[in-house]
């Protein structure tokens, strides 16, 4: 048996008005194709579900058996078919984004308030979380994107590139050469550097470009938070190196930023979502309003600054 709901509803029509001519208007199709429509399902049936003579269409018993189920099938299959409906446009107004800690506190929070400008109804929902978990979470499908210095990536997620950056220095304003000029490797204070946490992969790309350029350094203390970190050097506890699309959130204390040259050394900004996931024109919005809040920062790092407190390039 393979019962269609295009027959279904040609049988409650004609059940309901007790006539194929207007059950036929009903539905928007022509009287000899909703005859055969009923003729297939009577056949499939094995009985007879209508009587009809030239002036009238009455239901036989087994079609007064067999309404109230073609009623109640096909207004669950509507129920559901609405149900689903809703459930996609509350996907396609919500996104769920995940980011380190340190990407999280430093770059969300502006992107979200641009991004909610243009979009005031989609709901951003932002998980601040291990690298690994959130590579989990966008292979699982429980996140829509992951945003970060993502520097290895797997068969299960696509990768995009949204920003160039590279390693600055970051020192306390006070004691920083007048312009925050560009400075080379072996310039990099070697003792009482502070660093993120040693598993982190960014710290350990500082590492390895210190150790390329001479002397590896001593690295003091470790920090979980951007912030605290950004906090202790304008104290004057130490100096610490970066990525250049931190540079929004150091803006916020007093400190002074040196991009590092001789060499360059690029930590670039990504964006990861699941491999073979249809591309998403909010996610693709949402990830405009990344580059947006980061390009004015990373495209200033190595321009002159004066001491003191930074403010913010205006973002057009």
């Amino acid at each position: 048996m393979n019962l269609s709901a295009r027959q279904l509803r040609a049988f409650v029509a004609a059940a309901r008005v007790q006539s194929f001519t207007r059950a036929a208007e009903q539905l928007h199709v022509t009287q000899p194709g909703l005859s055969a429509m009923l003729r297939e399902l009577e056949a499939q049936l094995d009985c007879r579900l209508f009587e009809r003579t030239t002036r009238s269409v009455a239901l036989t018993a087994q079609g007064m058996a067999f309404l109230p189920t073609a009623t109640r099938v096909l207004r669950e299959l509507d129920d559901a078919a609405a149900s689903l409906g809703r459930i996609t446009a509350t996907q396609k107004r919500r996104l769920s984004v995940g980011a380190t800690p340190v990407i999280a506190s430093s770059v969300l929070p502006q992107a979200c308030a641009v991004f909610a400008q243009a979009h005031p109804n989609v709901e951003v929902e932002v998980q601040d979380l291990d690298r690994a978990l959130i590579y989990e979470r966008v292979q699982s499908g429980v996140l829509d994107a992951g945003f970060g210095a993502f520097l290895t990536t797997s068969r299960a997620v696509r990768r995009r590139k949204l920003l160039d950056a590279q390693l600055l220095l970051i020192l306390p304003a006070d004691e920083s050469p007048a312009e925050a000029a560009p400075l080379r490797w072996k310039e990099v204070p070697r003792h009482g550097l502070l660093g993120l946490p040693p598993t982190n992969p960014i710290q350990q790309q500082v590492e390895a470009s210190l150790r390329d350029s001479g002397d590896p350094g001593q690295f003091v203390q470790s920090f979980n938070h951007l912030h605290t970190l950004l906090a202790m050097v304008e104290a004057g506890r130490g100096a610490a190196v970066l990525p250049s699309f931190v540079a929004g959130a150091a803006a916020r204390y007093r400190v002074a930023l040196h991009a590092l040259r001789q060499p360059v050394v690029p930590v670039d900004f990504f964006e990861i979502t699941k491999a073979g996931r249809e591309e998403s024109a909010l996610l693709t919005a949402f990830a405009e309003c990344i580059t947006a809040v980061l390009s004015p920062w990373t495209s200033a790092v190595g321009a002159p600054q004066a001491r003191g407190r930074s403010t913010r390039p205006r973002l057009s």
